[in-house]
């Protein structure tokens, strides 16, 4: 398998796409805040986001070792998630609350979209360090329409904007899920949010040397040929999207201990095959911790 990756063209794209390389890099420890630090966080978070709970008395719905869930009127909830210290927050809209624009092409976004934004800023803070940074990275709406019985079709209704944030650790992007994500709807109220933040100490425990794009490239294509051993797979068969340096945030069911430097790449499907990959290796020349299996949850 090596010598056919050291001529695999998909290789040479990939390590064309490199982004954000660096010869060193921190690693740090990440902070395990207890289940009940978990909890008073989340449902302070969740009263400075919707100030009308904040006389409410909280009280768990479910609660164990990986998943707390507290229930809000109007059949929402907040979540938090131990083993990473997630959290999210949905309000479900009413099937009678109005949309946002009944013609989605006559909707002024932009108030929608600062505010997602000042929301997201105010969510990061209560986690950020002196080395954290918050940057947009995406946004996408909920739409829908309606057909009468003969056909007939109304315009596209407006029903919500979302904004996903990526957090930027020591200038790296911490890949994985959105670091931060705000949904606006109905009467311009948040609808759902979500902070996917694992604290790291202030000093980092350790500095590793980066491998290579190209050793990255090959460990990233080993990585997929292991996934999918039938043969080995070129251009032919992946387009690589990006190539990227940067840390990793781990499933928020999954417990993690350090932040760690990965090369992360998206590989789309291309020709015959019709499932694509999204791969993280690591980039320092040994592993600090396991990235490609399940860690057991952290018992608090």
């Amino acid at each position: 398998m090596e010598g056919f990756v050291a001529k695999n063209d998909l290789l040479a794209a990939l390590v064309k796409q490199a982004k954000a390389h660096r010869g060193r890099v921190p690693v740090f420890r990440i902070e395990q805040p207890s289940v009940e630090e978990s909890v008073k966080q989340a449902w302070a978070l969740a009263t400075r986001i919707w100030p009308q709970f904040g006389d409410c008395k909280f009280r768990p719905e479910i609660q164990g070792v990986v998943l707390t869930q507290m229930r809000l009127p109007d059949d929402g909830h907040v979540r938090v998630f131990h083993p990473s210290g997630a959290i999210t927050g949905l309000m479900r809209p009413k099937g009678a609350r109005k949309p946002l624009a009944r013609d989605e092409r006559r909707a002024n976004r932009k108030p929608l979209v600062d505010l997602a934004h000042r929301m997201a800023s105010a969510i990061s803070k209560l986690h950020a360090g002196p080395d954290d940074e918050l940057r947009f990275e995406s946004q996408w709406e909920m739409k829908g329409q309606a057909v009468a019985l003969k056909g007939k079709k109304g315009p596209v209704s407006l029903f919500e904007v979302l904004g996903a944030f990526r957090r930027y650790l020591h200038g790296l992007p911490v890949l994985g899920r959105a670091s931060v994500h705000v949904g606006v709807g109905g009467d311009s109220q948040v609808t759902r949010w979500g902070i996917d933040w694992r604290r790291v100490r202030l000093a980092p425990f350790a500095e590793t040397e980066v491998v290579t794009p190209e050793e990255g490239a090959k460990r990233v294509l080993n990585d997929l040929w292991w996934r999918r051993p039938e043969r080995p797979f070129t251009l032919q068969d992946f387009e690589p999207k990006s190539f990227t340096l940067g840390y990793l945030s781990l499933s928020r069911r999954r417990a993690q201990f350090v932040m760690q430097p990965v090369w992360v790449t998206v590989l789309a499907p291309s020709g015959v095959t019709t499932m694509g990959h999204v791969i993280a290796v690591p980039a320092a020349p040994q592993a600090f911790e396991p990235i490609d299996r399940p860690l057991p949850a952290v018992q608090r």
